[in-house]
């Protein structure tokens, strides 16, 4: 979901790629040392520390501005849309009455799996039981919450045996994500170059203008993509006297409040008639969690 931290932290990581492509340990594009981060100047930037101003390192603060906000117009009924896959890394097979769960090495248990079955006794036609893997998970969990819904059934280790009479069918899926925009919204970042000389905050603000010119879509580390439009930049000198002069621009930045689930790739179950039949499955046991 993006926020003004995420969004605040994907601007200074654009920056610093654009301004930095030797890399953090390298000087800037303009030659200086530049400390990019969210927030203000502190007073350990003005003196007493490592990277200061006076001692030739340049700054750029990023911060939104509250006033700004403003509410737009969200997709009418705010539906849920599918937005990626993740593969299943639990599964589940058969092989002469016996059932066997297994996990991917290495990976965190994902997926749903389930059986279907014939012949359970009291059930006249088809049932199916599902269970959604959870991240602590192993494969004897699985297998336990599995056998307790199929009656009869007895689980040891990561194996399932079922009763005699009973034929039965692997069910096998990933996972996708759903995601839902709760809210819609524009916002007013402002990105400030600080520098000891009019020079270097020239050349430092013209190389974030620059970098910045051609970008009109970002993404955070949640995988939401925000529009980022520049407005307005303007020379502060105001606090000269104490050497430190600086080059506030401002971006307005269009981003989504939305909301992510996961949501398994199949359904089971059965529609229950009047006269007490079941068209489809019968679902035993409680329902997978999501």
């Amino acid at each position: 979901m993006a926020d003004i931290a995420t969004i605040s932290t994907a601007i200074a990581e654009a920056l610093a790629v654009a301004l930095c492509p030797d890399g953090s340990s390298a000087s800037s594009c303009t030659g200086r040392p530049v400390i990019i981060r969210r927030g203000g100047l502190t007073q350990a930037d003005l003196g007493n520390a490592l990277h200061t101003l006076q001692a030739g390192c340049d700054f750029i603060s990023i911060a939104d501005t509250p006033e700004s906000w403003t509410r737009l117009d969200e997709p009418l009924g705010r539906p849920w849309r599918m937005d990626g896959t993740q593969a299943a890394t639990v599964s589940i097979g058969i092989a002469n009455g016996t059932v066997t769960l297994s996990l991917v090495p290495g990976t965190v248990p994902g997926g749903v799996v389930g059986l279907r079955l014939q012949g359970l006794a009291g059930i006249t036609g088809g049932a199916c039981c599902l269970y959604s893997a959870q991240p602590d998970d192993t494969a004897a969990s699985i297998a336990a919450s599995l056998a307790a819904m199929v009656p009869g059934a007895m689980a040891q280790e990561g194996a399932i045996t079922l009763p005699a009479s009973v034929t039965a069918q692997a069910i096998n899926a990933g996972t996708a994500t759903a995601r839902c925009v709760a809210r819609r919204q524009q916002q007013m970042f402002v990105l400030t170059v600080w520098s000891a000389s009019p020079a270097a905050r020239d050349a430092l603000g013209q190389a974030m203008a620059d970098a910045l010119a051609l970008t009109d879509w970002l993404v955070d580390a949640d995988g939401s993509t925000f529009r980022i439009e520049a407005r307005v930049a303007s020379n502060d000198d105001t606090a000269m006297n104490r050497g430190i002069f600086a080059r506030p621009a401002r971006y307005l930045v269009t981003f989504d409040t939305d909301l992510t689930r996961s949501v398994p790739l199949m359904l089971a179950g059965g529609i229950g008639a009047e006269s007490g039949l079941i068209a489809g499955d019968v679902l035993l046991g409680a329902p997978a969690v999501s």
